[in-house]
């Protein structure tokens, strides 16, 4: 199973003792290298501020921005969400970090807002919408396109929430980016892994396969009748890879790691 690789930074949540507004957050919640290079693309933000004492009232948000100079902006004809499965391509509209210079403030918006709400104690906590954003949704799917020097990358991020309202907190669920520029990616899904080219030689098989695709596991087994166990015969980055023949058959697959 792919492990999700963002790193969550800070998340405080205060004692729910009727005193204190049940969300109080320190942002940023988490932030998401999607290129592996170490450097963040994007965070993942909470905030929330006291703006009365009696009665006491909190406004509350959270939302999606860019990190390391990167502009994350919405053109007004995009698209934001995307159903799972869905094809995110050239296109397709869908969020990114290019900004065209100069600017379009009419038409164009830094990153995207998922709740914004009020919280009002009285009896107890009520709460209501303060600014229309995505309080009907218990799952978001955006799609995503990346502007690098190795061109143009589409990839997707997903958010979930296991209660419905207009103030429960998303989670940043995962994430995926297509390695190769201009490919495109289904929403909701890793991309499909590189073919395995083959060449027969004397003594041995030799594997390879598109270096674009980074580190991928080359599995075997010996029988495809569930079942089934694989085993980790070299992590590469494409090859080649010599495997040498035997007299019992062999299966091989490219695994992510």
């Amino acid at each position: 199973m792919k492990k999700i690789l963002f790193a969550v930074l800070l998340a405080c949540l205060a004692a729910m003792d009727g005193q204190a507004q049940p969300v109080e957050l320190v942002d940023p919640l988490a932030s998401v290298d999607f290129d592996k290079d170490g450097g963040p693309e994007l965070w993942y933000r909470g905030f929330a501020s006291r703006t009365r004492e009696l009665p006491e009232t909190w406004n509350v948000s959270f939302g999606i921005e860019p990190m390391r100079g990167a502009r994350l902006v919405r053109a007004a004809s995009n698209r934001l969400l995307f159903h799972l499965g869905e094809s995110i391509s050239s296109g397709r509209g869908a969020l990114t970090n290019y900004f065209p210079d100069p600017p379009r403030p009419p038409s164009e918006s830094y990153g995207v807002m998922l709740l914004f709400y009020r919280a009002i104690m009285k009896a107890n906590w009520e709460y209501s919408t303060a600014q229309p954003a995505f309080e009907s949704e218990s799952e978001l799917l955006f799609g995503l396109r990346f502007f690098w020097a190795s061109g143009i990358h589409h990839g997707w991020i997903r958010f979930s929430r296991p209660v419905l309202d207009n103030h429960t907190q998303f989670d940043l669920v995962d994430y995926a980016v297509h390695p190769v520029p201009d490919e495109p990616i289904a929403a909701g899904q890793p991309p499909p892994l590189p073919p395995i080219q083959t060449r027969v030689e004397s003594a041995s098989l030799t594997f390879s396969w598109d270096t674009r695709w980074g580190p991928l596991l080359l599995e075997s087994t010996t029988n495809l009748a569930p079942p089934i166990t694989w085993e980790t015969f070299v992590e590469g980055t494409g090859g080649p890879v010599a495997v040498p023949t035997e007299d019992d058959q062999r299966f091989y697959r490219l695994r992510q790691p």
